[in-house]
């Protein structure tokens, strides 16, 4: 049976709704009435045959499938209005497009980029953040940095480096606990996440390693990306899964805990990505470069490729 492909309008009300919490200021932002985006939220979730969010007379917030589906349809309708946008206003030259998850662009590459801009004052640098694994026809980028397996034959790929994960907390949600604290702690406490996007996600990894069950934890917001869950974990309101690298100025100046012992490799190592067709950049060459010699350099990621 064929998929029934949901219409842009509903998608974009969804992908609002979602980002604002809000019909009201979804309604605002598209300039229609509260009616109209309730009557497309409710087409959407007829049209997907799942309901994507919890209503209540003072609030929303999405369902688990709502949470899962919406990076996916905000990377899509943002891709969308990118793209206008370039044809509107085509592409400056030789700027060279660097594309991430905007964990790795906020958390890792942004507190480095002003040494490699320094030392190549002629090399002008664009940060392009995504949600998801690079979509290779939207964003057009020159140089992509994932942690997905190769998959794109029109790309080259080569290894970067591999990682661990492991929970955070702020510290005042363990005053008073001994540390390395027992990870059973975790039954009494809120955790927090980014959605699923491969085969398990890193509480379950994380719980495979320590020897408790995923289903028996008490799991509370689910946010777009890395840094929104940082920073809810920075206000104490829960704990989340960090990446060493992204984690690590947090540790070192205190406002994270990492309160266990126990890391686990995460799932999936990361790669970068360049384009196999046309003339050779210096550029990109020099960006690629200096980024695994940055890598190199770094304690927190293993640059020997272990995983299969």
């Amino acid at each position: 049976m064929a998929t029934r492909i949901p219409t842009l309008t509903s998608l974009r009300a969804f992908e609002a709704v979602a980002r604002f919490s809000s019909f009201r200021k979804a309604a605002d932002e598209l300039h229609v009435t509260h009616a109209a985006v309730s009557h497309q939220i409710k087409t959407l979730e007829e049209t997907v045959g799942i309901q994507l969010f919890l209503r209540s007379s003072r609030s929303v917030e999405l369902t688990p499938a709502g949470a899962q589906y919406y990076p996916s349809i905000r990377e899509h309708i943002q891709g969308i209005i990118k793209a206008t946008q370039r044809i509107q206003v085509p592409d400056e030259p030789n700027v060279l497009r660097v594309q991430s998850y905007n964990s790795f662009n906020t958390m890792w590459l942004q507190p480095r980029l002003a040494d490699f801009l320094q030392d190549n004052p002629t090399t002008r640098v664009r940060i392009i953040s995504s949600f998801e694994d690079g979509n290779y026809d939207i964003h057009r980028f020159d140089i992509g940095i994932f942690n997905a397996p190769p998959f794109d034959p029109r790309f080259d790929y080569r290894f970067l480096f591999e990682t661990d994960i492991f929970p955070v907390c702020s510290p005042q949600l363990i005053d008073g606990i001994s540390l390395p604290a027992d990870p059973a702690i975790l039954r009494e406490e809120t955790l927090l996440s980014v959605p699923n996007c491969g085969k398990d996600s890193d509480w379950k990894c994380w719980f495979g390693e320590v020897g408790l069950r995923p289903d028996k934890m008490t799991y509370g917001s689910v946010f777009d990306h890395y840094p929104l869950v940082r920073e809810a974990v920075l206000n104490a309101k829960g704990f989340g899964i960090a990446r060493a690298p992204f984690a690590s100025r947090d540790l070192a100046k205190g406002r994270l805990t990492k309160p266990f012992e126990m890391s686990t490799p995460e799932p999936l190592p990361w790669f970068v990505a360049t384009r196999k067709e046309g003339k050779p950049d210096p550029n990109v060459a020099l960006f690629v470069d200096w980024l695994v010699a940055e890598i190199a350099s770094d304690p927190t990621v293993r640059t020997t490729r272990t995983s299969a």
